[in-house]
């Protein structure tokens, strides 16, 4: 009798994964497209091409700013920052923390909401990331211009956005701050799935 097949992926690539970056990269040329428009009426308006660059990306952080408060006000860009939270949910269910599967009335109420405020301040680094980003993308920008080189697609565009937020990211995680924060973060949920008077 033929054993059965194996169809797990140790790669951890799955279907899933490759449609969320091609969402994400749908949603980047979305939410691109209207700021790109005023960029360039900005620019026929200042003729100074890194005075408009510079308003054009206080546009996008504000909208950054506004999707922390309001995340249905930009979905599509809430959906592009929120890209880490995501891996992060999703590597704390894979604990499978008994706190995850007991109903609420059992949690230790104390410890749920001290693992709230350490989550927020997590979200703090991400969005401070991801604002980290922004500024190195539009410097890098500036540093192509100067020396007459250009963005030929928002292919182009996108990868240099995707390179910024993974040299931010990586910074982050390599940050004493991270590392504290995720430490904590870790031992709130372990406090979360312990009795109240456990």
């Amino acid at each position: 009798m033929a054993e059965p097949t194996d169809h797990s992926n140790p790669s951890g690539f799955t279907v899933e994964m490759l449609l969320n970056h091609a969402r994400s990269y749908l949603a980047f040329g979305e939410q691109l497209q209207p700021l790109s428009a005023r960029f360039q009426e900005t620019l026929a308006h200042e003729g100074d091409w890194n005075t408009a660059l510079g308003q054009y990306f206080d546009q996008i952080k504000t909208a950054l700013a506004q999707v922390t408060d309001d995340p249905g006000s930009h979905p599509e860009l809430a959906q592009l920052w929120t890209a880490t939270l995501d891996t992060w949910q999703k590597a704390v269910a894979s604990l499978q923390l008994p706190a995850l599967m007991t109903p609420l009335a059992d949690l230790n109420t104390e410890a749920w909401q001290a693992y709230q405020r350490i989550q927020s301040e997590y979200l703090g680094l991400l969005r401070q990331s991801a604002k980290e980003a922004l500024d190195l993308m539009e410097q890098r920008l500036i540093d192509q211009a100067a020396t007459g080189a250009t963005m030929d697609s928002l292919r182009d565009l996108y990868n240099l956005w995707v390179e910024c937020n993974e040299t931010t990211y990586g910074r982050m995680l390599r940050s004493a701050e991270y590392g504290e924060c995720s430490g904590r973060m870790l031992n709130s949920l372990l406090a979360i799935s312990r009795k109240p008077n456990g």
